[in-house]
């Protein structure tokens, strides 16, 4: 069973933001069977990096198409993708220096952080998005 299982709910019906929400889904996924399955840190790190880099460039992806369209709320989008950017940054960090492992707590975070974002700011840009001819 997935740590956190894609569904119909979480798309925006913007095919490339929905293919990329399904990518980080599978990330964090795998970042979890690591932990369970009692891989080493090494190989932790590895997915960690996985899923920030593939975070920033999924945000890229959304704040490019935002900007393209005008959508007004892309400040404040930006801000979160921005906020999350730089925890996720600080944790690796950590993480790398030996001051931090991937922790349940940190899964949940994430588990949480994303559906959250999901199925809220995402779900309002999608509708803007869709109401531009954007699929």
């Amino acid at each position: 069973m997935a740590f956190i299982d894609w569904e119909d709910k979480y798309r925006i019906n913007v095919a490339e933001v929905d293919r990329q929400h399904k990518g980080l889904f599978d990330i964090l996924n795998r970042l979890h069977q690591s932990v369970i399955s009692g891989e080493d840190k090494s190989m932790q790190s590895v997915i960690l990096d996985d899923l920030i880099d593939y975070t920033v460039e999924h945000f890229a992806t959304e704040e490019k198409m935002f900007k393209e369209t005008g959508y007004p709320g892309y400040e404040n989008h930006k801000e979160v993708h921005d906020d999350l950017t730089r925890q996720a940054v600080n944790i690796q960090n950590e993480f790398r220096n030996d001051n931090a492992t991937i922790s349940f707590d940190l899964l949940d975070f994430l588990n949480e952080w994303l559906t959250t974002h999901t199925l809220g700011l995402d779900q309002e840009a999608g509708d803007f998005l869709n109401s531009k001819g954007i699929f």
